[in-house]
């Protein structure tokens, strides 16, 4: 099965901690959630020094929360018309705080269609610079989503007030741009129907075989 793939991908260790969110009738995709225990974390942390003057990802929005690095994959393409049902994506956030409880919108968009939210996070903490905070979604889209080229937006949100403290998405960075996804129920194999023409000559062809049959039988009866 073809993946593609912005960036490495990293191997999650058996200390992650894993919540599952079963989808609801009003959800469009069933996600699977990773992090690292808040202990791990935090016992890992490094101290902030020095405020960001600038950093490689472009973002729309930065309020002492700035993501440090993103990571994309697709699968399954169960039709191979190029388009997935399955998204992973995994980023690293850092903070100017020493710690700060957040949570996380994904969301896809189209053009000439609506944003879609996939998934709403549980609460996680941003620990300064850690590199251990990262925090990673594995959604299969359900429905809504027909086959196109979509922009991923991650917004990061105070637990505590709800302010938006951060933003990316495709407008912002060509690597979260022209994803190209669909939902499940478009992701079906296609299958191919063969009919023949059963006309005079179908007709011909049975009573041939019935007129065989026959004198095999009287064959077979001498």
């Amino acid at each position: 099965m073809r993946k593609f793939c912005l960036a490495s991908l990293f191997v999650l260790s058996c200390g992650l901690n894993a919540v599952v969110t079963q989808a609801a009738p009003a959800e469009i995709a069933s996600t699977k959630e990773s992090f690292k225990p808040p202990s791990e974390v935090a016992s890992a942390a490094k101290p902030k020094t020095t405020l960001r003057a600038s950093g490689a990802l472009i973002q729309s929005v930065e309020n002492n929360v700035w993501f440090d690095t993103i990571d994309i994959s697709f699968e399954s393409d169960l039709n191979n018309n190029g388009f997935y049902h399955g998204l992973y994506v995994r980023f690293d956030a850092d903070t100017n705080y020493t710690a700060v409880p957040v949570y996380a919108h994904f969301a896809l968009k189209r053009p000439g269609a609506p944003e879609v939210i996939i998934h709403t996070s549980s609460v996680f903490t941003l620990r300064g610079t850690s590199a251990e905070d990262w925090f990673a979604i594995e959604s299969e889209l359900l429905h809504s989503l027909p086959p196109a080229y979509y922009d991923l937006v991650i917004r990061i949100y105070d637990a505590d007030y709800n302010d938006l403290l951060a933003e990316i998405s495709g407008f912002d960075e060509p690597a979260l741009a022209e994803l190209p996804l669909e939902d499940l129920s478009y992701d079906k194999p296609q299958v191919v129907v063969v009919e023949e023409d059963g006309g005079s000559l179908g007709w011909l062809s049975i009573l041939a075989l019935a007129a065989l049959g026959l004198t095999r039988r009287k064959v077979r009866a001498v």
